[in-house]
């Protein structure tokens, strides 16, 4: 099954390089202005919206559905990683040797140190969640979530998976081994 994900607008955390992970923060302006002009790229089709609770995901969800107007289904399983301790924190000043940023992107981590989450942590909700989907979809799913979760799920497809952007679209192919 074929869907997209897109990952929420930008954020006064994110502008600032600072670790979000559960934080309920919400929109910066540049990320309503990014959600907007997002909802004129997704592609036509799309049959319902899976979201992050978060309050990020939750604006963008709601600024793209003034357009589309499709069913909304919220699950607590498509936020992002708990970075624990970290969360809120300056990438910069929690680590200052890059060592943590290098495993994040390179989908390495491990935040328990911390009071988070490892990735396969965030891959066991996440994966469940996507199973939950394609046993319900309409069709062709839009999942709003945030950029871990969307570079978790392209490192499914073995795809390159660094900077994933604010409201960022990308399609992927529901993986068959978790139908």
């Amino acid at each position: 099954m074929k869907g997209y994900a897109i990952r929420h607008g930008q954020t006064q955390l994110n502008a600032e390089r600072r670790m979000a992970g559960h934080l309920d923060i919400p929109l910066a302006e540049e990320g309503v202005v990014q959600a907007r002009q997002a909802a004129h790229e997704l592609p036509e089709g799309l049959t319902e919206i899976y979201s992050s609770d978060l309050l990020r995901c939750k604006q963008t969800t709601d600024i793209l559905n003034e357009k589309w107007g499709l069913p909304i289904i919220f699950d607590a399983r498509l936020r992002e990683r708990c970075f624990g301790s970290l969360q809120g924190q300056r990438w910069e000043d929690a680590d200052p040797t890059g060592t943590l940023w290098e495993a994040d992107m390179n989908q390495q981590y491990d935040y328990r140190p911390y009071g988070g989450e490892s990735v396969e942590d965030v891959g066991q909700r996440v994966l469940a969640c996507i199973q939950d989907i394609t046993l319900t979809s309409k069709g062709k799913p839009l999942l709003v979530t945030s950029g871990g979760v969307i570079r978790f799920l392209k490192n499914l497809e073995s795809e390159a998976h660094g900077i994933i952007g604010n409201a960022s679209i990308h399609e992927f192919e529901f993986p068959d081994s978790i139908r």
